[in-house]
Formats: structure tokens, sequence, C-alpha cells
């Protein structure tokens, strides 16, 4: 899939997530086998004021390319100078606008995917980012519209062509839906048919399957895989593996899931130390365990953790009291070479 100058070696890319896609999650998300993965939303605003926070969220190391920074912001001129920042400072191979974020919060002060209620903003947004962007290329992350009364996917999709965009992401539900129901995949089907551009499509992307099935019906350029991936960087190489060959990978056994999630524990060590890297890592452990027998107990002591030693003194007890042996009948995913 090529996004302007930039040529990606796959079709399958992991999606920003807010309070999530971290430089280990990135690590990991890459490792598996995804083409592209982005920063967490950061603020325009913060950007141009150069706030400490803001600033850190936007690093990344060369291990993690090729990678996107996903912007946010109401203000075209504040966008403008937000992605010049971007550019001049952490150089990513493509700066991503935000048009889609469903969050109160971000709503709220015109930005995510309020803007979707005014067309001409939208345009001006995205015509000031590509701008300020210079030659890295600006891609565009939508919903349908801001609820289902009044859908404008196709629109800002031929607007953000015409404003020089890249390519655009569309997350088949409008902002009222949230994540519930179903995502309407004949809108991904739909701009594509509107624009020239490369169309990256997202929504209910859970299964190798489910992504296969989302290019064939919808003629996507790619597909965007977000919540599938929490607790679970497998999907990445059993998609890709699945897109390649028509073969299902056999799904990570318990101690496979276990062992990766020590990695990732240790990797957040690595990035924030072991105080606060434990910390942010509770949140994701109770997705690495979600579907284990006694999930719920393992999690209620998973919380309790606060140094590596703890995770897999917790996790070998479990192994332990439970004895898992799990049946390898196919070909298991491992992100080992």
């Amino acid at each position: 899939m090529r996004i302007g100058i930039l040529n990606l070696k796959g079709q399958v890319v992991s999606a920003p997530l807010a309070g999530v896609s971290n430089r280990p999650f990135r690590l990991l998300a890459l490792r598996a086998g995804a083409a592209l993965t982005y920063t967490e939303m950061i603020s325009s605003e913060g950007i141009i004021r150069r706030q400490a926070k803001t600033l850190a969220m936007m690093e990344f190391k060369p291990d993690e390319q090729p990678i996107g920074i996903q912007i946010f912001g109401a203000d075209p001129e504040v966008m403008s100078q937000a992605a010049r920042i971007t550019v001049g400072r952490n150089n990513p191979d493509l700066i991503d606008i935000n048009l889609g974020c469903p969050v109160r919060k971000v709503v709220k002060k015109n930005g995510g995917a309020a803007v979707l209620k005014d067309l001409v903003l939208t345009e001006e947004i995205i015509r000031a980012t590509v701008e300020g962007a210079g030659q890295t290329p600006v891609t565009i992350k939508i919903r349908t519209g801001w609820d289902d009364t009044n859908p404008v996917y196709e629109s800002v999709g031929q607007i953000a062509q015409q404003a020089g965009a890249a390519a655009v992401t569309l997350h088949a539900r409008s902002r009222s839906k949230g994540f519930s129901g179903e995502a309407d995949w004949t809108t991904i089907r739909r701009l594509k048919e509107s624009v020239k551009i490369p169309v990256i499509g997202n929504g209910d992307a859970r299964t190798p399957a489910d992504a296969k099935r989302m290019l064939e019906e919808t003629g996507c350029d790619g597909v965007m895989i977000g919540r599938a991936a929490l607790g679970n960087p497998f999907i990445f190489k059993q998609v890709n593996h699945y897109l390649a060959t028509g073969e299902l990978l056999q799904e990570p056994a318990v101690r496979d899931k276990i062992t990766m999630a020590c990695r990732h524990a240790r990797l957040m060590v690595e990035e924030y130390g072991e105080r606060r890297g434990i910390v942010k890592m509770r949140g994701y452990l109770g997705w690495y365990v979600k579907g284990f027998p006694g999930a719920s107990e393992l999690r209620q002591r998973l919380c309790r953790v606060c140094t590596i030693s703890d995770i897999e003194e917790v996790f070998g007890d479990y192994l332990n009291e439970r004895l898992l042996l799990e049946p390898y009948p196919g070909p298991a995913v491992s992100l080992e070479e």
C-alpha cells in the first residue's frame, strides 16, 4: 500500500488508540507485522505551546517506523503550525488528522468528529495541515458523520483529496454510534468508489476472516485494526498469514499469551521505569487474560502487581494451579522469527 511518498509493506495497520498506543504497544504491533503504527491522538494546541507532556507523546525511535503522528484541533492556523513543528522536530513518516474521535472532552472543544459538522472548516483544516506538513504525507481518520441523519464521509473524502490528503481512514460508524452496533462496511465501499486516494477501512475487523472480507467487500486498500489488538498483538501476524496463504494460524495458547504479556511488561518498564511502567501495564494485563479460565480472579490479582517479579509470580502460580496443557492442532502463532 502506498500513501503519498510512503510505501508500506502490507495492508494491515495498527490504529491510534488514546491511552494505549505508546512505544511498547507500537513495537509489539510492528514486530507482529503491522505495516504502520501511530502515536496516540495529540493536541495541536499542546504542540504549538510546547507542552512537555505533549512533546513526550510525539517521541519515537527509528525501530518504531513507519509511524504516523496523529493530531487534532479545530483551528486551521494552529493545525498548520502544529504540522510544521511536528515535521521539523520529529520527522514522522506521515501526519494523521483525527476527524473522528467521539469522546466528549474532545468534541466539546470542536475537535475530533465535531469538525465533521462544518465541511468548510474541515477543508480549511486539511488544507492548512497539508501546507504545514510540506513533503510529509497527511492523512485523515473520520467517522461516517456526526450522526446517522447526515452522513458526510463521501464529501469529506473528496474534500480531503482536493485539499492534498494522501489517504483517508473511515471508521464505518457515525460519531453518535460510538462503538455500538455493527460497523456499516458499505460506507467504506462507497467512499472507495468516490475517491482516488487510498482508503483504509476500520471498524469490526476482529479476525483474519473479517479483515479479508473487508478488503474483498469494500475494495479498500488497507485495514486498520484497533480494539482487536488489545492484549493480542498476535492479530497482525494472523491476518497477514491468512491474507497471504488462506490458512488460519492456530490461536495462541494461554502460555503464549502469558509470555507475550511479560514481554510487554518488560518493555513498559524500559520505557517508564518499574513503578510507573507496571502501573500503566495493569490495564493491558487485563486484556491479555481475557477469556482465560478463572480470568476474573486472575485480573484481581494482576491489578495489585507492582513489579515485574510480581507479574511473573502471579502468572506462575496461575499456571501451576490450572496445570494448563493446550493442544496445538495447527501452526501456532508466534512473534519469534
